[in-house]
């Protein structure tokens, strides 16, 4: 069974790495992978089954209309590649947001403010703004981007992602900074294995189910008395912290759930590599897709 393996050109070079894993791993359970960049995809030439790394969800769903099953599918892309649509999503379902607005001129609680582009990922293209002359500058300097204003985290620096395939944690990573508001492992903050917290565990079982994602990053701010906010679900997640911090090869787990959802009969010996750091759950081949 053929497999495409799409990316976005700037996220290949920078992530090829993993593609290349992606790649490797399917091919050693029976799937024929190829790296595929979304600008030269034709969608009318997609084999059966695509995994997806690409935040480009016009492109996933016509290459869905024309037969093929994609991992994350594009109604996940859509909604997790706008950090607006995802709060609007999560609001749906009550599940706990801080407060936001898409106009300069109507502001959340604050200040100060953080001021982000709805399709940024990263933390490159979030700020602080600590006035409403801030906000509009930003917004002004942003217009492209489709900035977004939220109310600023009241611990600051300081945040959580949950690391969810086929509807199950497989590892949460608190991230840390002493000297900025983001807390992202790309801009230098620290990262450390943790227990996913009640409310977040609760929150996760709230959305899957409704956003039927594959493999996706849940990240949570905090507030002050303990309370959890979702903040963004990241499509597609970046799996460095993973292997920096666990023995997880997450490329190879992300590939048997492919595998085992394709129908794909795998006799291998599992590569799923669990180690007391994060506790074993029960491996990905008996995932129920969402």
């Amino acid at each position: 069974m053929e497999c495409w393996i799409l990316y976005d050109a700037p996220d290949l070079e920078k992530n090829r790495f993993f593609a290349e894993r992606l790649r490797d791993s399917g091919n050693s359970m029976g799937l024929r992978c190829e790296i595929v960049a979304a600008g030269s995809a034709d969608p009318g030439d997609a084999p059966d089954v695509v995994v997806s790394r690409s935040r480009d969800h016009r492109l996933v769903s016509e290459i869905e209309d024309c037969g093929a099953t994609v991992y994350n599918r594009s109604s996940v892309t859509r909604i997790c590649c706008d950090k607006a649509e995802t709060l609007r999503f999560a609001g749906s379902l009550g599940v706990p947001v801080l407060p936001y607005s898409l106009a300069a001129d109507e502001l959340p609680p604050g200040p100060p403010w953080v001021v982000k582009s709805r399709m940024g990922h990263g933390g490159s293209e979030v700020f602080e703004a600590c006035s409403g002359d801030e906000v509009s500058e930003l917004f002004d300097a942003n217009a492209d981007r489709l900035p977004m204003v939220q109310q600023m985290a009241p611990v600051r620096g300081r945040d959580m992602r949950c690391y969810v395939l086929g509807g199950r944690i497989i590892a949460s990573v608190m991230r840390s900074s002493d000297r900025d508001f983001r807390a992202n492992f790309s801009l230098g903050g620290r990262a450390e294995l943790c227990e996913s917290p009640d409310a977040a565990v609760r929150i996760i079982r709230k959305v899957v189910p409704e956003l039927m994602p594959d493999f996706v990053g849940f990240d949570f701010l905090f507030g002050e008395d303990g309370d959890v906010y979702l903040n963004e679900i990241e499509d597609p997640v970046g799996t460095r912290m993973l292997y920096e911090l666990t023995d997880l090869d997450a490329a190879s787990l992300y590939m048997r759930y492919v595998a085992a959802r394709s129908g794909l009969r795998i006799t291998r010996r599992c590569p799923c590599r669990w180690t007391r750091r994060v506790r074993s759950r029960s491996c990905p081949s008996a995932w129920p897709r969402p």
